[in-house]
């Protein structure tokens, strides 16, 4: 049975993965402009008819991070959101900690919880160059997978 599923992690320097046609998952960096997100979206849509997205819940302002770019950040996810919605995926949102809390014990410190994530990842899908931009994607692909 295909798997029709993508995971999202909204950063621009964040990533999406999904199953392909073999039922491989594939991991793709972010790509750079709307319209290039869209078009991607829409081909996997295609692809994949009933396809389902699972995403990130970010993209709201933190006390302490730039006003300026947490407004353009939650613009990047509005769009995100937006896309999904016109192209008829079904969207449910994650907060990093609910999926974060699902790999088991992270590290509390960023830099270390983030290298936590991307050997985990790693180590479950090894055809996969794991790095800081997909990881959190993968991650959550793992534990939807996991559930």
């Amino acid at each position: 049975m295909r798997k029709q599923l993508i995971c999202i992690d909204p950063g621009a320097s964040g990533a999406f993965c999904y199953y392909d046609q073999d039922e491989i998952v594939r991991a793709e960096n972010m790509p750079q402009t709307m319209p290039e997100i869209a078009d991607r979206l829409r081909e996997l849509s295609v692809q994949h008819p009933d396809i389902r997205c699972v995403m990130e819940k970010v993209g709201f302002h933190v006390a302490g991070n730039n006003a300026s770019a947490s407004a353009k950040f939650a613009r990047h996810c509005g769009n995100l959101e937006a896309i999904l919605y016109v192209l008829g995926i079904p969207t449910e949102q994650v907060t990093p900690q609910k999926w974060m809390k699902r790999l088991g014990s992270l590290p509390r410190e960023k830099t270390a919880r983030k290298n936590k994530i991307k050997e985990i990842v790693a180590t479950r899908f090894p055809h996969i160059r794991a790095t800081l931009k997909n990881s959190d994607a993968l991650g959550i692909l793992i534990t939807e997978i996991d559930k």
